[in-house]
């Protein structure tokens, strides 16, 4: 075949689809996909432009009979389809109650109609293909959108010569309501399946490489991150991965198959569906309006929990063969090169979220009983005994006293719990399959700060106050960013690698050298793979208490305490290390 000739016909039919007032196919806004011809808009970033194609759909509209069921792929269509404003947000509850809401979880139009994904391209287009970074959001499930502005990815696009993609998938019942064989569960998984099946197949059209195709998660996006590295359906799509304080073993982020019956036919009673056979009571809540679903979902759940997360992926014996536990103790796929970590305060966020009624602002209303309250929270299902000695254990820990003591353990007591350990053991059990894995410990802030420094959005966020070259220099250099609160000039940690070309290209990421003390706000990164010693310590055990419907064996709390907590920063002078107890 000609050199050539395959583009110069991809060209030819664009050329006669598009109308005189259409983009030109040079100037690289129209592109031929698999689904049909597409139509972007150049955006402005800094000195550079990137070409954003916005509101691309990859499924069919979950709606009616295909409400609760895997997605489909849409149909093609044989017009330029306009690409350049977001598609509508998937339906959720609001986020009203604490300082920043709007930030974070921004309104905007909300529809069942709502799987589409979104990709920012350098422009000019690459002459040689580039790595492709999918972004997969958080929310735990319930709430957010590929739309938020701290999600924008034209910035690392333009940053780092890369193609940049994101995805709504379906949140809450509507994704994760389970009541198989009607309704099989996990179609948000499912959802987020199809669209990196799409960007994969798509990929060359973009000047994508297939071979770089990096997964990059926070949060609950972090944890579906984590489902596709277990799932033997999504671990072919993709080289690389990112987990962002979030683990698919995390005890928020999945639920047995029984629970998820329990919850959906607890759904169907608040909704006025009273049939007793499953498949009867699927066919009467999909004639029910979404809103009114995911107005109700939060009613579902037996107790008040701190992550109270009422419909989350299940081990379907599909998508996820087995529980996430399981899986991770088994192998589950070729090796391939895996980051996580966590941040110093993961618990502080849900402290502001989950704990709002305890009115812990006040500082008079921090204190022992206040510190037990916080760990039934965060365990609901543990005993007094066992919640007494985990906040005994936590309050005596670190230098502070009074109120900041207090503070202090029901920050580490919730993100310990909710994200650290999961994620610690994670980390632990890729390195022992062979996967090359690298951590990260960013300190200073709390759960969900990742990513406006690791996409260059810190401009989004309520409060900043960031030049484009700042935030550029942010994004390349994360650690030396947040080492200094308003200067990125000193160099405080010398690299063997950037952050970003390690999950791209294959150099070697996160291996830092010449540690000094730890600044307020830092990111510490270290190579776990190389000597398994080196990945964070924690003790697995501190008080058993009975089986739960999660377990089915008595099981305890997990403790989880790194190195570095309680310990002065002097401590840590010469080099940062984990290691695994």
């Amino acid at each position: 075949m000609i050199p050539g000739f395959l583009p110069a016909l991809r060209n030819l039919l664009l050329l006669s689809l598009l109308g005189p007032s259409s983009g030109s196919v040079d100037d690289g806004t129209v592109v031929l996909t698999t689904s049909g011809p597409i139509q972007g808009k150049h955006l402005p970033v800094g000195s550079e432009t990137v070409t954003a194609f916005l509101g691309i759909p990859y499924a069919e509209p979950p709606v009616g009979a295909l409400r609760f069921q895997k997605p489909l792929p849409h149909q093609p269509w044989s017009h330029v389809l306009e690409a350049t404003s977001f598609g509508k947000a998937c339906i959720q509850p609001s986020v009203t109650h604490f300082p920043e809401a709007e930030t974070w979880f921004p309104k905007m139009p909300q529809s069942e109609d709502c799987l589409f994904l979104n990709i920012w391209v350098p422009h000019p287009q690459p002459s040689t293909p580039v790595p492709i970074i999918v972004w997969i959001h958080g929310g735990g499930f319930a709430i957010g959108a590929s739309s938020f502005n701290i999600y924008d990815g034209r910035f690392l696009a333009a940053a780092e010569n890369v193609i940049v993609a994101s995805m709504n998938y379906r949140l809450g019942p509507l994704g994760f309501l389970s009541l198989p064989p009607a309704a099989p569960g996990n179609a948000g998984l499912w959802d987020q399946h199809l669209a990196l099946q799409w960007l994969r197949n798509n990929a060359a059209a973009f000047g994508g490489d297939p071979a770089h195709f990096l997964l990059l998660g926070q949060g609950a996006g972090a944890a579906s991150v984590g489902f596709h590295l277990l799932s033997p359906e999504s671990r072919p799509l993709f080289t690389r991965a990112l987990l962002l304080s979030g683990a698919p073993n995390a005890p928020w982020a999945w639920i047995s198959l029984e629970q998820a019956k329990e919850r959906s036919r607890t759904l169907g009673q608040l909704l006025g569906c009273t049939n007793s056979e499953d498949t009867a009571l699927v066919g009467c809540l999909q004639g029910k309006e979404p809103k009114e679903l995911s107005k109700n979902q939060l009613f579902v759940l037996r107790h008040k929990e701190l992550m109270g997360l009422p419909f989350v992926p299940i081990p379907d014996g599909d998508f996820l063969p087995d529980t996430p536990p399981r899986l991770l103790q088994a192998k589950h796929g070729q090796p391939m090169p895996i980051g996580a970590g966590f941040t110093a305060n993961e618990g502080s966020y849900m402290l502001l979220y989950g704990a709002h009624d305890l009115n812990l602002e006040n500082a008079s209303n921090v204190g022992w009983e206040e510190l037990l309250q916080v760990v039934r929270l965060t365990v609901p299902e543990a005993p007094e005994e066992a919640i007494t000695a985990v906040a005994r254990r936590y309050s005596q820990e670190g230098e502070d006293q009074g109120e900041a003591r207090y503070r202090w353990a029901m920050d580490q007591i919730i993100g310990d719990y909710l994200y650290v350990c999961p994620v610690a053991k994670m980390v632990k059990q890729e390195a022992e399959m062979g996967n090359p894995v690298y951590t990260y410990y960013f300190t200073g802030v709390p759960h969900d700060s990742g990513a406006p420094y690791i996409l260059g959005t810190l401009a989004s966020v309520g409060g900043a106050n960031r030049t484009h070259t700042t935030v550029e220099a942010a994004m390349k250099n994360p650690t030396e960013f947040t080492s200094r609160q308003s200067h990125c000039k000193l160099n405080l940690i010398e690299y063997s690698g950037r952050w970003w070309p390690f999950l791209t290209s294959g150099v070697q990421f996160g291996r830092a050298s010449g540690i000094g003390n730890l600044k307020k706000r830092q990111m510490v990164v270290s190579d776990a793979h190389l000597d398994p010693l080196h990945a964070p310590m924690f003790t697995s055990t501190l008080v058993s208490f009975p089986a739960s419907p999660r377990y089915s064996a008595p099981h305890s709390i997990p403790y989880c305490v790194c190195e570095h907590k309680g310990c002065s920063p002097s401590l840590w002078e010469g080099q940062f290390q984990f290691r695994w107890k």
